[in-house]
């Protein structure tokens, strides 16, 4: 009994600091790729889809986003009825939500370029394109491009400047796309405070 009431305090300790350092591992464990504070909804994100090609079974897309030196990442996500289509040649990071982080380099910044393949016998006219630009501090700006409304090759507006002073968007929160890009569990006032309370009730009643 002596020996376990010894161990007690190492007990707590562990306790305290696995109920602290949870919620960062649970939110890089539900997506490796980015958690973003601030999601702002845009129809003035460049994007065209033209078709490369075709091979098989399969069809090759080209989809290019237009981006400026603001932008330090790219993720895209296709959906159809909120499953996934195709496949992403050369994704940096796949992430667990079924899209995919492309990081984007100095040498982009006229224009970025990912390849796209999708099985022909999928019914691209109820497709959804969702495109992420993440522009550091948290934020990322989206745009979704309904292929059933566009004609191919599909074209939505030059990109415009993306500024934290110039903002003209209004920030959203999209349920289906931003919950795993949501805001981090550490950043929540409440569930800090929350946290705090359950390691000084622990610490407590254990020391």
């Amino acid at each position: 009994m002596a020996v376990l009431r010894s161990l007690l305090p190492q007990l707590g300790l562990f306790l305290c600091l696995a109920l602290c350092f949870s919620p960062a591992l649970s939110a890089s464990y539900n997506d490796p790729c980015m958690v973003f504070d601030t999601i702002s909804t845009s129809d003035n994100l460049g994007v065209s889809i033209t078709v490369a090609g075709s091979s098989g079974e399969n069809i090759t897309y080209t989809v290019l986003v237009h981006v400026n030196s603001s932008v330090s990442a790219v993720i895209l996500k296709a959906v159809n009825q909120n499953k996934p289509v195709g496949s992403w040649v050369g994704a940096t990071q796949e992430c667990n939500d079924s899209s995919v982080l492309y990081r984007v380099t100095p040498s982009d910044s006229s224009g970025f370029q990912a390849t796209w393949i999708v099985p022909n016998s999928e019914d691209m006219t109820k497709v959804n394109l969702h495109v992420f630009l993440a522009t550091g501090n948290g934020t990322a700006a989206m745009t979704s491009v309904n292929l059933g409304e566009q004609k191919t090759p599909v074209t939505v507006n030059p990109t415009p400047e993306i500024s934290e002073t110039n903002q003209t968007t209004a920030m959203t929160t999209d349920r289906t796309t931003a919950k795993s890009l949501a805001v981090n569990a550490l950043g929540s006032p409440l569930a800090g405070a929350f946290h705090i309370l359950l390691v000084f009730l622990i610490s407590k009643l254990l020391f």
